[in-house]
């Protein structure tokens, strides 16, 4: 029998072989390399393949039918299921919403174009536009203009950038998308935090990307781990959010960015910087970009400062890579909407955008602190500027029995298992979105459920089931 190519990604992979082997063959039956019904290899020869122990290969074998990914047959063998992942949290699904319900599981800023400030900037949105020349624009990469005033805004964080270094994307999860098709191949390991954006996960499974976990702190990426993984890999590009990384709020030192910079440039490792949240801390912190910008590609989105809606990012990229995203670009949409990005630059062109990130600043911080003030201290992980926080769950409740609990009380939270690269984390913990409540008052009202809840702890029968 011949060695199946998507094997080759275990070899690369962090962390025990078993879960290795699990977590590949999640990616090749997402990337359509397996297919539902496939047959895996005999677990003999499989263990052969891979020099391990047939025990490893049981192992492996044995947690894949646990979580249903794959069931074995007498004399037949081990085939594959049709497993339904959760790629995102409900409330992109939710058909209609529900009446009474504080959905706290979505990540959007509070005022969604409904902010104070925005009204006075409605007038330039109406101000005349050459309809025609915008229907008939087609340059894939953005108008100059557009990339212009983006060039502008990056330099008020540090950012040297002109029009050429910069692709006007649909968002920021477009951009996480070109950066994994402009700088990775279909099976490459790809380094990211261990509790990583779920938009990122979904995009590296649909690509055939393995995605490998590094280990974090309160600061985030952890240098030392991060030096061992580049060895033992081999990877070239890392994924992370040093400001307000999400789910955890985890923001680095000036001192771990510039670590952090230092290992990838020893293992000549790309790195592509998730800087969504990059505007919300005062002063601002020094993004990876502005100390390397040679190594970082840098991702920078409307969606956390107007609305989501708006569906308008934009990359600044090492000039010799913008030739390969603009392929990438090209093959995914062809190109952003111009109408949309000539509504978002001239949001950000305009005179009250400081008082816009001003007030979203003051809002944010005084919901952190109904956060500080209605939970219990020792289990929140948040930071002042952040949308959300995390809640780490006692009392004998798992992540996934709050979730429901929350919700048949009224309140959406996303467990941290969305998040997880690897099921080596195991988090029994919750993200809640505070910027989600469209008032204080609610917030308010939503976050005393959610404690009491955690205080009252888990029924007898979610806790028996944990014991099990």
């Amino acid at each position: 029998m011949t060695r199946p190519v998507w094997t080759e990604a275990i070899e690369r992979a962090a962390g025990p072989r078993y879960l290795a082997i699990v977590s590949a063959v999640e990616i090749a039956l997402r990337s359509g390399i397996l297919r539902p019904g496939d047959r895996l290899p005999p677990q003999r020869d499989l263990a052969a393949w891979l020099s391990l122990n047939i025990g490893t290969i049981s192992r492996a074998y044995a947690e894949m039918q646990r979580t249903g990914l794959a069931r074995g047959e007498v004399g037949r063998g081990t085939f594959l299921n049709l497993v339904q992942e959760t790629d995102a949290p409900s409330s992109l699904r939710a058909p209609a919403p529900r009446p009474a319900f504080l959905d706290l599981s979505h990540n959007f800023p509070s005022h969604a174009m409904r902010h104070p400030a925005l009204a006075s900037i409605r007038p330039a949105f109406d101000a005349h536009m050459d309809v025609g020349a915008m229907l008939s624009a087609q340059v894939d990469i953005g108008l100059n203009r557009h990339r212009e005033i983006a060039a502008r805004w990056l330099g008020r964080f540090g950012i040297e950038a002109q029009a050429d270094d910069l692709l006007v994307t649909c968002g920021g999860q477009h951009g996480l998308m070109l950066a994994l098709m402009a700088l990775t191949r279909p099976g490459e390991a790809v380094l990211a935090e261990e509790l990583s954006f779920y938009g990122l996960k979904s995009a590296a499974g649909m690509l055939g990307r393995s995605l490998v976990g590094v280990r974090m702190d309160r600061e985030g990426l952890m240098p030392d781990y991060l030096d061992v993984v580049c060895q033992r890999t081999k990877a070239k590009v890392l994924f992370c959010t040093p400001t307000l990384h999400n789910p955890t709020t985890a923001t680095m030192s000036l001192e771990r960015r510039l670590h952090v910079a230092e290992v990838c440039e020893r293992h000549n490792v790309m790195i592509v910087e998730d800087d969504v949240y990059g505007f919300l801390p005062d002063p601002p912190l020094r993004p990876l970009a502005a100390s390397a910008p040679d190594r970082v590609v840098h991702i920078s989105s409307l969606s956390k400062l107007a609305g989501p809606g708006l569906r308008i990012g934009f990359i600044r990229v090492p000039r010799h890579l913008v030739y390969a995203f603009g392929i990438a670009l090209r093959a995914s949409t062809l190109m952003a909407s111009p109408f949309n990005a000539e509504w978002a630059t001239r949001l950000l062109a305009s005179q009250q955008i400081d008082q816009v990130v001003a007030d979203l600043r003051t809002e944010t911080e005084a919901r952190q602190a109904l956060v500080a003030s209605r939970m219990p201290e020792q289990a929140i992980m948040s930071h002042r500027n952040a949308f959300y926080f995390c809640l780490n769950l006692r009392n004998g409740w798992s992540a996934e029995a709050y979730r429901q609990a929350a919700e048949d009380i009224g309140v959406g939270v996303t467990p941290l298992s969305l998040f997880e690269v690897s099921s080596l984390h195991q988090s029994d913990s919750v993200r809640v979105c505070i910027n989600a409540a469209p008032d204080q008052a609610s917030l308010r009202e939503g976050l005393d459920k959610l404690a009491e809840l955690l205080v009252s702890g888990a029924p007898p029968t979610v806790r028996f089931r944990a014991a099990i």
